[in-house]
């Protein structure tokens, strides 16, 4: 889960990624002045990254 309520896909974590609040309202994060590819690149590093 994506902020705990979220579903854990690439989309949702990029939506997040730029416009928190837009995506769980009541989110404290700000959104980031990053385009929609950057915010999928910065999704996919973060998926791409060894959970052990």
């Amino acid at each position: 889960m994506i902020a705990g309520t979220l579903p854990n896909r690439p989309d949702v974590l990029a939506a997040f990624i730029r416009n928190p609040p837009s995506v769980k309202p009541g989110s404290t994060m700000p959104p980031m002045p990053v385009t929609q590819r950057e915010a999928a690149d910065i999704a996919a590093y973060l998926y791409g990254l060894d959970h052990d």
